[in-house]
């Protein structure tokens, strides 16, 4: 009882403090700033909440007492680019790591009221870090996946341009109304990147930025064409090989079906013999019932 009291105190008191800091530094309270939130979702399909927000601008605030190496912080700034997340290394960094504070002091809290929930929570902010952490390096995975499937059509369609144009930009302006939405992003900037500068290094910008060995092949047919080069043959090949790993992938993933559907099938099982185990059950009960 006595920490349930020292909790509301605490709580009240957080209030309180935090509504004379609103009015003093002219901060939005909660409830302005919501709005603000709602009348910004309004233009912005995004799912950000309030929590987010907040946790954004302490991330920013605090970033500066980072500083990460030289090499991380590259790598990590690419990824974001990537990811489209619109954060230096810093802040993203320090968003973690406060999502992971957060969570610790938390559990640290819990503890005083129930010991086994608040070691629990403790130990669960080390799997929040990673996750928050690992959120940008998984979205460039999945897009990076997503454009590998297109990669083989889209190669055809070079293939089968070649044999009527040799205009690079023209393909890939071509190409682009067919596009699913990750390649599609990535032709748009490339394509406004080609229209403002150096083809050659468009390309192999657009083949960094992607880091596939697949498109890693196209771009080296692309380039052979920018120089003059018959990238027919080329091509043929290419879209020869991408056929056999498109169809080595796909076999693949149905050797994963079975396995998934043996999991749903127990599931099923187990869900039919506890509907058995309810009505024998209700039909023991109701006999000893009558016979008592």
């Amino acid at each position: 009882m006595l920490y349930l009291l020292i909790l509301i105190a605490a709580a009240c008191t957080g209030v309180a403090f935090y509504n004379l800091i609103c009015a003093f530094k002219d901060i939005p309270t909660v409830r302005a700033s919501r709005i603000m939130l709602n009348g910004t979702r309004e233009h912005d399909s995004g799912n950000q909440n309030l929590f987010h927000v907040y946790l954004d601008k302490a991330a920013n605030a605090l970033s500066p007492l980072l500083h990460l190496d030289t090499v991380k912080r590259e790598k990590l700034a690419l990824t974001l680019s990537i990811a489209g997340i619109d954060m230096t290394p810093e802040t993203y960094t320090m968003k973690a790591l406060l999502s992971a504070l957060l969570t610790f002091f938390a559990g640290l809290f819990f503890c005083l009221l129930v010991p086994l929930t608040g070691f629990m929570i403790m130990a669960l902010s080390i799997l929040v870090w990673f996750a928050m952490y690992q959120k940008a390096f998984d979205t460039v995975t999945k897009k990076k996946k997503l454009i590998e499937r297109e990669l083989p059509r889209f190669a055809t369609s070079l293939q089968q341009s070649l044999t009527l144009d040799r205009d690079v930009l023209k393909m890939l302006v071509s190409y682009r109304r067919i596009a699913g939405p990750y390649l599609s992003q990535e032709l748009d900037t490339t394509i406004a990147d080609m229209r403002t500068g150096n083809y050659e290094s468009a390309l192999l910008r657009f083949q960094n930025r992607v880091g596939s060995n697949m498109l890693s092949d196209i771009i080296r047919g692309l380039i052979g064409t920018l120089r003059g080069d018959d990238q027919q043959m080329y091509f043929k090949m290419l879209v020869f090989d991408m056929r056999q790993v498109e169809q080595s992938m796909l076999r693949k993933e149905a050797q994963k079906r079975p396995k998934q559907m043996q999991k749903y099938s127990m599931l099923m099982l187990l869900c039919i013999l506890l509907i058995y185990v309810v009505v024998l059950s209700v039909q023991v009960i109701e006999s000893v019932g009558v016979l008592f």
